[in-house]
């Protein structure tokens, strides 16, 4: 399937620039996705029509205050990102630092210095005094050879090999998470709508910790990859 991924990819950057319509919509498009299905996985009760309208400004009577900051410290985050990535900016442990600031509303700049024991995911992370030799040695993988012909794999594995570090005290899945978004972004790809519920999401990740089994994360995000391309070559015929 990446292949033929890979393919859609070529034609959409070949139809570029796209309509401005088209560019607004498609930009709109990736917003809701990136949010929704982060927020979902977190086990937020918004629906995707939801989403959308508190990113348009409008305040929903029947969502929690923490609801409409959530989207709005996402916001904040992938402003972030978007203006970094202009620059060409590759991850790293200030860009990490400074995502996860803004997801969690300003609250830290720094990695975690207790030892949590992840109860969703019956796990105990690494000691705390490991983590920032742990985030350098993911850092210097990231930009290794290993599945450079493959970014929807290395992504997944980025994503995976967080989690296992879980170098922040909370919000550790989200920043997981946004951290895949972003590696895509870097490398030509969309944001895309990962099709879990938080139990689904939850339970990916439990089998990666015991089994060190990235694949079944990847053919999500693989499949999903596949129908955001689909949208995206509709939406961009001429």
């Amino acid at each position: 399937m990446f292949r033929e991924i890979k393919k859609k990819q070529i034609i959409l950057e070949n139809r570029k620039p796209y309509k401005s319509d088209v560019t607004n919509y498609i930009r709109e498009l990736n917003l809701i996705d990136w949010v929704y299905s982060s927020m979902r996985m977190d086990g937020s009760s918004l629906t995707r029509e939801d989403v959308g309208r508190i990113l348009k400004g409008e305040f929903i009577i029947d969502a929690a205050v923490s609801d409409h900051a959530a989207v709005e410290n996402y916001c904040s985050a992938i402003k972030y990102a978007n203006d970094i990535l202009a620059l060409g900016s590759d991850i790293n442990n200030k860009i990490i630092l400074q995502i996860h600031n803004l997801l969690s509303g300003g609250t830290t700049l720094a990695y975690r210095r207790g030892n949590p024991i992840v109860l969703a995911f019956g796990y105990n992370p690494p000691h705390a005094s490991e983590v920032e030799e742990q985030m350098n040695l993911l850092l210097i993988w990231l930009y290794s050879k290993e599945f450079e012909t493959n970014p929807l794999l290395k992504a997944a594995h980025l994503h995976n090999r967080f989690i296992e570090i879980f170098p922040f005290e909370e919000n550790c899945g989200a920043m997981a998470r946004f951290l895949l978004e972003y590696y895509l972004l870097r490398n030509g790809y969309p944001p895309v709508a990962l099709g879990f519920s938080e139990q689904e999401y939850n339970g990916m990740i439990i089998k990666y910790l015991k089994e060190d089994d990235s694949q079944p994360f990847y053919n999500v995000l693989e499949r999903a990859m596949f129908n955001k391309m689909e949208i995206l070559m509709q939406l961009t015929a001429r």
